[in-house]
């Protein structure tokens, strides 16, 4: 990568899942494209050394990477914004350590796309689980009493039933480029000047919701968020978030989300919908 210009500022926040992030940043490095990026890679584990161990043991030695090590969890959004004040480049990419990138042209076809399209904020690619299934990295703008009802029998409930499927964007066509309300920060890119704008993810969020508040922010902006399959990237396809409404009483990871989901809704519940608002917006000009 001699002699190009640094374009991208890429961000993996790693929890328990060393081995992983080390295919991660490996398949990083694998790529073939006509700039620099630089990569942070943070441990966030904290109760557990030989993660930030074997980090360094595989990782340092490359190019335009620094590992950090954290000396406590201090969560999702926190621990991505470790590196503000010291992103370069146009773009600022926050990626889960499961991810994996097998296409050597994938960095490439997003920043192309981005440069081409100035309007666009955040962009994420279509994501594969290990077990090929497309995982749904769409969302709509969330509801609390939807978020509550998919994890409960509610979620079949005639009244509620096309309400939860929509929520999840069961009726989306993963395979077109197209807006979207809000998309996971699993494997999102973000135009640095919005980022900057917003002062990178939201803090108020410990785990959850920074990045439906960072797509919310984008819109209100008048930004787009595209969710963009022509760049396939691969998943686990383990959520963290994952379980029912019982899990609440001994998953602190489940109650982090419950207490990012409310915050998210006191935050919002009156400000009318961005994205509606951005497309009328552009109707009356």
């Amino acid at each position: 990568m001699e002699d190009k210009k640094i374009k991208i500022t890429i961000v993996v926040l790693n929890y328990q899942k060393a081995r992983r992030t080390v295919k991660n940043v490996k398949s990083i490095f694998s790529q073939k494209i006509n700039f620099h990026f630089k990569v942070f890679v943070i441990e966030n584990t904290a109760h557990k050394k030989d993660e930030g161990e074997l980090l360094k043991k595989e990782l340092s030695g490359l190019e335009n990477l620094e590992i950090i090590i954290n000396k406590t969890n201090i969560g999702y959004s926190r621990g991505n914004n470790i590196v503000k004040g010291r992103e370069e480049g146009d773009y600022v990419f926050v990626v889960n350590p499961d991810i994996i990138f097998k296409d050597s042209d994938s960095l490439q076809k997003i920043v192309d796309y981005m440069d081409a399209n100035p309007d666009i904020a955040i962009l994420g690619p279509q994501q594969i689980n290990d077990d090929g299934g497309i995982t749904m990295s769409v969302r709509a703008f969330p509801k609390f009493y939807l978020q509550v009802a998919r994890r409960t029998f509610l979620r079949n409930l005639p009244i509620l039933k096309e309400k939860v499927a929509y929520d999840e964007m069961r009726h989306l066509d993963y395979s077109k480029i197209q807006d979207v309300d809000w998309l996971q920060s699993s494997c999102f890119v973000v135009r640095r000047d919005f980022w900057e704008k917003v002062g990178g993810l939201n803090e108020e969020y410990f785990l959850f919701m920074t990045d439906a508040q960072m797509c919310f922010d984008a819109w209100n902006m008048g930004y787009r968020v595209v969710y963009y399959p022509e760049v396939k990237v691969y998943a686990d396809g383990r959520r963290v978030s994952d379980g029912g409404f019982l899990k609440f009483f001994r998953s602190w990871v489940l109650r982090a989300h419950v207490l990012d989901a409310l915050k998210y809704q006191f935050k919002n519940f009156w400000l009318e919908n961005p994205r509606k608002k951005y497309y009328q917006n552009k109707k009356n000009k």
